[in-house]
């Protein structure tokens, strides 16, 4: 009898892996969140104006910064875009890097906001140097380590250099949420 009962068991196993393959051996996509803060951002590598336009090509620049939530630990991004000079608007793609996972991102920058000043205008600064606010808007895609795709969220408060590029980030959120497996 109970040897029976094992083939019984034995074949409608079988026989539920043969009819339902994906449904048995599938994994759901779970939730995934990620969140954090930017510390460092490099000079670029490689920039130039694009013609005689506002816009500037970045070849490559690189943020670093550490994450927390479903990646735990410090991320490198490198990207290249093309942004507009005066408002800092562009796209941008590249990768991020974190422990054992690599995501390609890419996405847009708003216009830039101004939210302060750093030094106020006065005699040794006449045009005093301002605290900028971005808005990074874009979307991820794991492609080492495991599997997703979902939302980057990101702002960054900065301090311009003398022709308006970032110069130093002296606040910031980073944000991943999606799905993955």
């Amino acid at each position: 009898m109970k040897k029976r009962l094992f083939f019984i068991s034995l074949v409608l196993a079988l026989v539920m892996t043969t009819l339902m393959p994906g449904a048995v051996l599938a994994a759901k996509p779970a939730d995934f969140s990620a969140s954090g803060g930017i510390s460092d951002i490099k000079p670029p590598t490689d920039i130039w104006q694009a013609g005689k336009s506002d816009r500037w090509v970045v070849v490559e620049r690189e943020i670093t910064g550490t994450l927390s939530g479903d990646i735990n630990g410090d991320f490198t991004m490198t990207y290249r875009g093309n942004f507009d000079l005066s408002t800092q608007a562009g796209t941008f793609h590249g990768t991020v890097e974190s422990g054992s996972y690599v995501l390609k991102v890419n996405g847009r920058i708003e216009p830039l906001v101004f939210v302060g000043w750093y030094v106020e205008p006065c005699q040794e600064y006449p045009e005093g140097i301002p605290y900028l606010e971005l808005t990074i808007k874009g979307r991820w895609l794991l492609t080492e380590g495991a599997k997703g795709e979902g939302a980057l969220d990101a702002w960054a408060i900065f301090i311009p250099d003398e022709l308006g590029h970032v110069a130093f980030i002296t606040n910031s959120h980073f944000e991943l949420t999606g799905k993955w497996q």
